[in-house]
C-alpha cells in the first residue's frame, strides 16, 4: 500500500477559488502535484490570483474560467474549458457559497432564493455535470462539498445559510450512495468559524470575538489553511473507502457544547 495522498498529476476543479478557503486548498493542491483550475465569479480576483500563483508555482499547471455557479451554461464551460487545459476532471471542490444573515422575520423570499440557488443548487447541477464526465469515461473521481458547522447546529439569523449547509450534508450522503458503484466517491468538510471575508464584519466586532474565542476549545477561530487537510485527504487515495461523510474542522468548538 501507498500511503502518500496521491494527489500528482491529478487534476482538480475548485469553485470559489480567488479567497478563503478556497484559494488556500488551490495552494494545496498545487504544493502536491496536482493541476488546478480555479471557478470563480470575481474576473478580477480570478486573474489577480492566477498570476500570483503561477508566479509562487512556476511548474505547476494553473488555469481559470469565470464562472457563475447558479448558470447552466457557465458550468459547462468551465468543464469545457478544464478538459482543453488538462485533458480530463478528476476532483471537484465545491466551495463556492456566500453568507446571509438577517432576522428570520425580515427574511425576503428573493435572498432566500438566491442563497439556497448558489449554495445547495447550484452545487447539485455542478457535481450532476461533472459525474455525468465519469461516468462517460468510465473513471472514478472524487467530488467534495465544503458544508459548515451549521449543519448541525442552530445558527440564529442564518436561517437561509444554515438550510443550505445542512442541505449539502444530506446531499453529500445521497450522492455518495447512488455513484459508489461508479467508483466516485463523494463526501463533504464542514469547517467551523474561520477567519474568511464571509464573517469580516464579526471578526471586527471584539465582543463577538472574545465571546467566540472562549467557546472553542482551541481558544482561536480557524483560519482557510486550517480546512485544507481535510479537502486534501477526502480528494486521495488514502480516502478511497471513504464516502458519504463529513469531517468538522472547528477546532473543538462543537465537543464543548
Amino acid at each position: 500500500m501507498n500511503y502518500s495522498l496521491g494527489l500528482n498529476g491529478k487534476n482538480v476543479l475548485i469553485t470559489g477559488a480567488t479567497g478563503g478557503i478556497g484559494l488556500e486548498c488551490v495552494k494545496g493542491f498545487l504544493e502536491n502535484g496536482a493541476s488546478v483550475f480555479l471557478c470563480d465569479i470575481n474576473e478580477a480576483a480570478l486573474a489577480d490570483s492566477v498570476k500570483a500563483l503561477s508566479e509562487a508555482y512556476p511548474a505547476a499547471k494553473v488555469a481559470c474560467s469565470v464562472c457563475d455557479v447558479t448558470k447552466d451554461e457557465d458550468i459547462e464551460s468551465a468543464l469545457e474549458a478544464v478538459e482543453k487545459a488538462f485533458g480530463s476532471i478528476d476532483i471537484l471542490i465545491n466551495n463556492a457559497g456566500i453568507s446571509h444573515d438577517i432576522y428570520s422575520m425580515l427574511e425576503n423570499r428573493s435572498d432566500w432564493g438566491r442563497v439556497i440557488d448558489i449554495n445547495l443548487t447550484a452545487q447539485f447541477f455542478f457535481s450532476q455535470k461533472v459525474f455525468n464526465r465519469f461516468w462517460y469515461k468510465k473513471k472514478g473521481g472524487k467530488i467534495v462539498f465544503m458544508s459548515s458547522l451549521s449543519a448541525f447546529l442552530g445558527v440564529p439569523t442564518a436561517a437561509a445559510y444554515s438550510a443550505t449547509k445542512g442541505g449539502i450534508l444530506q446531499l453529500t450522503k445521497s450522492l455518495a450512495g447512488e455513484w459508489a458503484r461508479f467508483g466516485v466517491q463523494v463526501n463533504c468538510v464542514c469547517p467551523g468559524f474561520i477567519e474568511t471575508p464571509l464573517i469580516d464584519a464579526q471578526l471586527k466586532d471584539e465582543r463577538w470575538m472574545k465571546y467566540m474565542t472562549a467557546r472553542v476549545a482551541q481558544k482561536r477561530l480557524g483560519k482557510p489553511e486550517d480546512v485544507v487537510g481535510s479537502v486534501l485527504f477526502l480528494s486521495s487515495q488514502l480516502s478511497d473507502y471513504i464516502t458519504g461523510t463529513s469531517i468538522v474542522v472547528d477546532g473543538g468548538f462543537s465537543a464543548c457544547g
